[in-house]
């Protein structure tokens, strides 16, 4: 920072409580600490009266204006990551409205399909239940478990968007993950079902020792192929 010092009497630290020359001050039998003498407190007055200098202003400028370029690109997303047979994925956090205990589906005459299971009820509401699985064209899978310890196994998720519900089983929800987007990688040439149509990247997972890939959703895409699924 640029010089913005001004001449203080800064008797404290010669002969006050914190000085090294004997006698003290006398001021000190009556107020104890230097913190409650009036020479002490005007000095702090000067101090905060003083006026800025140019140069101190001119290094505040830039470094506010730095702050606000690191920021800018420092994009992060953040992602709730649950697991469906065997895959883990992930979707924007801002999509979830809640996770709540597996129930009973009930189907829909003349309408049950591989994607629409059916209905559930939802705090007292019925809302669409869709096989997340299916369209994704996910196997099951032989992962069980009843660990609460280490996540939420068979739950439901509710995403909403621009006013459409969905509800979806799952194995597992595992919890939020955010990261920079500079971090999402390309989906691998390898992934043969059809998740990798509705993906928008792969990142990187690390809990304990055991490092995965999550499959991050692209909600633009899974939005619409819910809705055709369900027609």
């Amino acid at each position: 920072m640029a010089d913005i010092n001004i001449k203080i009497d800064d008797c404290w630290n010669k002969i006050g409580v914190w000085g090294h020359v004997r006698p003290r001050c006398p001021e000190l039998e009556k107020i104890i600490h230097c913190a409650n003498c009036k020479v002490y407190s005007a000095a702090a007055r000067q101090l905060l009266d003083r006026e800025i200098s140019p140069e101190y202003m001119q290094e505040a400028a830039i470094t506010l204006a730095q702050r606000k370029e690191t920021t800018k690109n420092t994009d992060t997303t953040s992602i709730v990551i649950f697991r469906i047979g065997e895959e883990w994925l992930g979707l924007p956090t801002h999509l979830f409205q809640e996770v709540v205990q597996f129930r009973s589906v009930h189907s829909i005459p003349h309408r049950r399909g591989k994607i629409l299971r059916g209905l559930v009820n939802i705090r007292g509401e019925l809302q669409l239940c869709v096989s997340l699985g299916q369209l994704l064209d996910i196997k099951k899978g032989e992962i069980q478990g009843t660990n609460i310890a280490k996540g939420i196994y068979e739950r439901m998720i509710v995403i909403a968007k621009d006013g459409v519900r969905y509800v979806f089983p799952v194995g597992e929800v595992r919890g939020i993950r955010r990261y920079p987007d500079k971090e999402l990688l390309a989906p691998p040439a390898t992934v043969t079902h059809s998740a990798k149509d509705y993906l928008s990247g792969l990142v990187s997972w690390k809990e304990g020792d055991e490092e995965r890939h999550i499959g991050c959703l692209d909600e633009a895409l899974l939005f619409p192929a819910l809705e055709r699924g369900i027609i």
